[in-house]
């Protein structure tokens, strides 16, 4: 799983500039996605918390209870909300280009049903424009072949 500067920053309970300035720095390794947005891995945010020796701050649910073990499930539910976050961007990043696709093959639709009109019209045009084709012209017997039919009959 990987998370934005955004929601890393989140976790990490600092700053999306404090992340990016670590990111540019070399503190924390991040990948750069075609977009031009950065993806860093848990681990190494994980790695770069501990090496900072911090950690995220505690929420208020967290300040209220003492257990250690409510603490370690709240820091895992705010995990998986990031996480779930995360798949929310992604699957709306998705959507808008699937509706970007839609938007073109209607528009590629309309263009091919335009020309077939045309081309329909035009077709039918020049049926009608059109004279059929003479039939071929009555083949009329020579000079010698109508004397010949004369003297005979």
């Amino acid at each position: 799983m990987g998370y934005t500067l955004a929601t890393a920053a989140e976790v990490a309970g600092k700053t999306k500039p404090t992340i990016w300035r670590a990111v540019k720095s070399g503190k924390i390794s991040a990948s750069r996605l075609e977009d031009g947005s950065f993806r860093i891995d848990a681990a190494e945010l994980d790695r770069y918390l501990a090496a900072t020796k911090e950690t995220p701050p505690p929420t208020s649910e967290q300040r209220s209870a003492t257990p250690s073990d409510l603490s370690e499930m709240d820091a895992k539910a705010l995990q998986e909300a990031v996480a779930l976050r995360f798949e929310v961007e992604k699957l709306a990043a998705l959507l808008a280009t699937e509706r970007e696709r839609i938007v073109e093959l209607r528009e590629d639709r309309e263009h091919w049903r335009e020309q077939a009109q045309r081309l329909a019209l035009t077709h039918e045009k020049a049926a009608i424009i059109v004279p059929p084709a003479p039939s071929a012209p009555e083949v009329r017997p020579g000079l010698l072949a109508r004397l010949a039919a004369a003297v005979r009959g």
